[in-house]
């Protein structure tokens, strides 16, 4: 009686297993095609043992930096990782180195605290930095009830002169062409009629940026030109607030009378609606800032 495949298959496998020869080699063997193909059990085997031993490999190698990054001292890694924070502060303009004078003047001064404005510019005048003369600067925040920055805008007649030389010009034709080819406008304050304001408008990317752009509400745009250049020249000033609602203003020199400076500050803040200032700072040129009571 002829042998089926199937009863020389099971000779076959039971003869390889005397000999310890795999399964899959007498299946090959048998049928004579898809030898090297098919894997033996030996094969499967040892490539479980080589990947066991490359995970082995990385678990090894993990260890060995942890216990790398655990022989260094705690205080040294610390050490190591404030230097990179101030290396990165550093970078980003954020480290601020004070010199020994400044540390002195500033100790001086009470940073919770807020200073009636006599006393206020008493240590403004004790923490000037500058051998010069330098400016007393006044910087207001206003804020609205939603916590948006403010917008005022307008100009400002100080009862002293504060010290501060400003550049007026008029926007006649000449000077719209001028700054129109050379982009540059180097007057503190430009002003115009209304009549010209069609052809001043094509200077909007240039003085509107710069925030010089002839507004009604500043008082820039007026009928007669000759005497608001005059009371520009004799003391009136523009203000206005930033982006964030904040006004910069210079009320006079260090070397002024307290007086005079204290009747400036007061009618600075007579016109802005000081209600919703949430901060007011004082300071000279060079010079640590003085927090003013705004009650």
């Amino acid at each position: 009686m002829a042998k089926s495949k199937l009863d020389e298959l099971l000779e076959a496998s039971a003869e390889a297993l005397e000999k310890g020869q795999d399964l899959g080699e007498i299946k090959a063997d048998h049928h004579g095609k898809g030898k090297g193909k098919v894997k033996t059990q030996k094969e499967k085997v040892g490539e479980k043992v080589r990947q066991a031993k490359q995970k082995k490999d990385v678990e090894v190698k993990d260890v060995e930096e942890q216990e790398k990054k655990a022989s260094v001292p705690a205080d040294k890694q610390e050490a190591k990782s404030a230097e990179a924070k101030g290396e990165v502060r550093e970078k980003q303009g954020k480290a601020k180195i004070r010199s020994k004078k400044y540390q002195v003047l500033y100790s001086l001064i009470d940073p919770k605290k807020k200073y009636e404005i006599v006393e206020a510019l008493e240590l403004v005048k004790k923490t000037s930095m500058t051998k010069f003369d330098g400016n007393v600067e006044v910087h207001i925040r206003l804020l609205g009830k939603s916590g948006k920055p403010e917008q005022v805008r307008g100009l400002l007649q100080y009862p002293h002169p504060t010290g501060k030389k400003i550049k007026v010009a008029v926007l006649d034709d000449k000077t719209i062409e001028e700054i129109e080819k050379s982009g540059k406008a180097d007057a503190d304050i430009y002003l115009t009629t209304p009549a010209q304001m069609p052809k001043v408008a094509k200077l909007a990317k240039i003085l509107g940026p710069k925030g010089k752009m002839p507004n009604p509400k500043a008082g820039t745009i007026v009928e007669d030109i000759e005497k608001a250049k005059a009371e520009l020249a004799g003391g009136k000033v523009e203000y206005k607030t930033d982006t964030y609602g904040s006004v910069h203003q210079v009320i006079g020199k260090v070397s002024g009378k307290s007086e005079d400076l204290q009747e400036n500050f007061k009618e600075l803040i007579s016109v802005l609606p000081i209600e919703k200032a949430v901060s007011i700072t004082l300071c000279a040129t060079m010079g640590p800032g003085v927090k003013v009571s705004i009650k």
